[in-house]
Order: C-alpha cells, then sequence, then structure tokens
C-alpha cells in the first residue's frame, strides 16, 4: 500500500514539474495561462527574421507576443503568423495591419498600425499584414545601384586606359614632346614679343603722351562746341523733315492729280469718245478698216500682176531709164577700148 502511496506520489510530482515547467516556459515567453487567450492572425509572403517569441509592439509599448507561425493549408506557400494580445482593453478595427519592422541592426519585430473601420476585430480574425524592408534589405537596395554604377565606371575606366596604352606609343609621345617644345618655343617668342613692346613704348612714351594729349584737346573741343553741333544737327534735321514734307505733298498731289486724269480717259474711252474711243466702241470703224485693207491687198496684187495695164507711164519711163543706161555702158566700153 505504502509503495502504491509512493508511485502516485511521484507521478503527481512529476506531473505537477510537467506543468511548472510549461508554465514557466510560457511566462518567460511573456504567456499568461491563466488568462483568457486573445489571439489574433496575419498573412505574409515572407517573415525573416520573425520567430515564435517576437514581441508585437503599439507606439512604443509591448502589448502581445507572437506564439505560432506555420504555413497556410491552401498551399500558395504563404505564412500565417499569429500573436497573443496582453492588453485586453485594447481594442483593434478590422483594417488594422500587423507590420513587420526592424526594432534594431538584427532583430525584427511586430507592430500594431491601427486602422479607421468602425467594426472591430474579433479574437481569432486575420489582420492585414504588411512587411518594411530590413536595414540589410534597405541598404543592399540603397548599394546595389551604386555598385552597378562603379561597376560600370570601372569599365569604362579600363576601356579607357587600354585606349590610352594604345594610343600613347612611342610616336605618339615623341609628338607630344615635339608639341611641348613647340608650345616653349611660342612662349619664349612671347615674352621677347612683349619685352620688345615694353621697349617700344618706353622709347615712344613721349610721342604716345603727344598722341593723347592731342586726343584730350580734341574730346574738349568736342565738348565745348556740344551745344552748337546739337543745335546744327536739329535745325539740319528741320529743314530736312520740312522739305521730305512738302517734297511729299507735292509728289502726292500730282500722284493724285494724274491718278484723276487717267480715270478720265478711260471713262472716256469706255463711253466711246474720241477716235480711240470710237475704235474701241464702233464696230463699223473697225470693219470699214478691215474692207479698206482686204480692197488694198487686192489692188497691190493686180499691180504686181499687170503694171502695164494700170500705170503704163511709169513702165515706159522705166523702159526709156534702162535703155538710156545700156547705152551709157556700152559707150563707156568702146572708149576704154579705144584708150588701150
Amino acid at each position: 500500500m505504502k509503495k502504491i502511496e509512493r508511485e502516485y506520489t511521484i507521478a503527481g510530482v512529476a506531473i505537477a514539474g510537467i506543468l511548472l515547467l510549461i508554465f514557466g516556459i510560457n511566462y518567460l515567453k511573456g504567456l499568461d495561462l491563466l488568462t483568457k487567450r486573445n489571439v489574433y492572425h496575419a498573412v505574409y509572403n515572407d517573415i525573416s527574421g520573425v520567430t515564435s517569441a517576437s514581441p508585437v509592439f503599439m507606439n512604443g509599448l509591448k502589448v502581445g507576443q507572437v506564439v505560432n507561425t506555420e504555413l497556410k493549408h491552401d498551399g500558395s506557400g504563404r505564412v500565417v503568423v499569429s500573436f497573443q494580445l496582453n492588453e485586453r482593453q485594447l481594442k483593434l478595427p478590422k483594417d488594422t495591419k500587423l507590420q513587420i519592422y526592424s526594432a534594431d541592426l538584427f532583430t525584427r519585430a511586430l507592430q500594431i498600425i491601427r486602422g479607421n473601420a468602425e467594426e472591430i476585430a474579433q479574437a481569432g480574425d486575420t489582420l492585414v499584414g504588411d512587411a518594411e524592408l530590413s536595414l540589410t534589405d534597405a541598404v543592399g537596395a540603397q548599394i546595389d545601384p551604386l555598385k552597378r554604377k562603379a561597376e560600370a565606371m570601372f569599365a569604362n575606366v579600363d576601356s579607357l586606359l587600354s585606349a590610352l596604352q594604345r594610343i600613347l606609343n612611342d610616336s605618339t609621345v615623341g609628338d607630344i614632346d615635339a608639341s611641348f617644345s613647340s608650345i616653349r618655343g611660342t612662349l619664349e617668342n612671347l615674352n621677347r614679343t612683349s619685352a620688345r613692346l615694353d621697349a617700344l613704348i618706353a622709347t615712344e612714351s613721349s610721342s604716345i603722351h603727344a598722341v593723347i594729349e592731342n586726343l584730350r584737346r580734341v574730346t574738349n573741343n568736342l565738348d565745348s562746341y556740344h551745344a552748337q553741333l546739337n543745335s546744327i544737327l536739329t535745325n539740319l534735321d528741320t529743314m530736312s523733315g520740312t522739305l521730305a514734307g512738302e517734297q511729299t505733298r507735292k509728289a502726292m498731289a500730282d500722284l493724285a492729280e494724274s491718278s484723276a486724269k487717267l480715270k478720265g480717259i478711260m471713262t472716256g474711252l469706255e463711253q466711246g469718245e474720241g477716235s480711240m474711243g470710237a475704235l474701241l466702241k464702233n464696230d463699223t470703224l473697225y470693219d470699214n478698216l478691215q474692207q479698206a485693207s482686204r480692197e488694198l491687198d487686192l489692188l497691190l496684187e493686180d499691180l504686181r500682176l499687170n503694171p502695164k495695164q494700170i500705170c503704163p507711164s511709169v513702165v515706159i519711163r522705166q523702159e526709156g531709164q534702162a535703155a538710156q543706161a545700156e547705152r551709157f555702158r556700152c559707150g563707156s566700153d568702146q572708149a576704154g577700148l579705144a584708150g588701150r
């Protein structure tokens, strides 16, 4: 009997030890097994740095702790994070976010960002999961573009150095030395020219001074006659303006008069006045002129074909003149033969 009591005692002590161990572990995790659990959930694609003991903060105050992390059962590979809210008086709206952030350089924690919905989330509900980049990821995101730029820059520098190495051969180095020698000679020439110019200025300083003095006198004279020159120029401007105005008015008047006369002539021609007007407007005169032209053509044609019938005296006179010319030519020929 005593042996059975001792076994029960050992079993009770073992059970009590196990319970105490469970209570102690949860107590160290921040979980109170004597109170009703107030657990919420959130779903994430990646929970790097989050563990089953990660704290949950709100406005810098720890209000809960992660109690479980597991894969979602739909096979999507997303992770469900369950956390216990220890502040039972804290009410969370439905659109509250549970955000993963970097508490320090190496630790990741969760913080509650309250929403504005009127409906309050109940224990067991799933809140909106959100995650900030970790400090390492943020630094990497900033450094990666710089790294790519540095790599591209180093590649360009390498290409530049290779090109310079190809360019700076012995011949190019000799050309560069010759160029520097030429530049040095040019500078020496400039130095000598400057020395000669200084010597020339020192020698001709009196002449330069006289020229400057003459210029000063001319300037003073122009300044003293400034008012008179302005008056002369003003008078010339006024006189030219007056002449130009009178000539312009006269030219415009003559032009208007000529235009009026031309308009009168054109009006008379349109009305058939004068010979030109009659010629333009009267078809009878045109017909008469055309008839006379045809008759004159016929007369000339008849004269060409029958000159003896129309002008016999002219024909006889022409024949007599031709015979006389023939006799004169024959007499000249005989006199020439006698002379021979």
